[in-house]
């Protein structure tokens, strides 16, 4: 019965669209307080018909102390395309930009390893292309501060 459980935090992400790292904190008596129109049942009820745990219109919602049977909240469709009760919110794709590191001169290269936002799959791709081309972009310590003999006068 554990292993088909789903926790507090993403039954609120998934089904009511909230997002923070507080979800986390949250219990079943505050969910209770906080969305009324959130429906529970019992587990008598679910055992009586395990259908509504396979077809997916009961849901095992775990906060870390206990679990409780949830009824999976419907989304009514708008004209719009939006939830009734969720705010309409235009939803960003980034798609990772993939470059041609062939072409792509050698300050190009070095802005891209700088890049914080940059993701690690491009910074190592450039990386690897500057190596290729002969630039070895590894630091450099000084190790020529030798000390001669002639120089030494006991002190450093």
């Amino acid at each position: 019965m554990r292993k088909n459980t789903i926790s507090l935090a993403k039954f609120l992400s998934r089904y009511l669209l909230i997002a923070g790292k507080d979800l986390k904190k949250l219990t079943h008596e505050d969910v209770k307080y906080l969305f009324p129109q959130l429906k529970r049942t019992t587990f008598k009820k679910v055992e009586q018909d395990p259908t509504l745990l396979l077809s997916g219109k009961v849901l095992l919602v775990s906060d870390g102390y206990s679990i409780i049977p949830y009824y999976v909240p419907e989304v009514l469709e708008m004209d719009s395309g939006c939830a009734d009760f969720v705010m309409c919110e235009v939803e960003e794709y980034h798609e990772e930009e993939y470059y041609d590191f062939m072409s792509m001169t050698n300050y190009e290269l070095k802005k891209l390893l700088e890049n914080k936002l940059n993701s690690r799959k491009n910074r190592m791709r450039a990386k690897r292309e500057l190596e290729d081309r002969g630039i070895i972009m590894k630091r450099k310590y000084k190790r020529s501060n030798k000390i001669n003999k002639e120089d030494y006068d006991g002190e450093y």
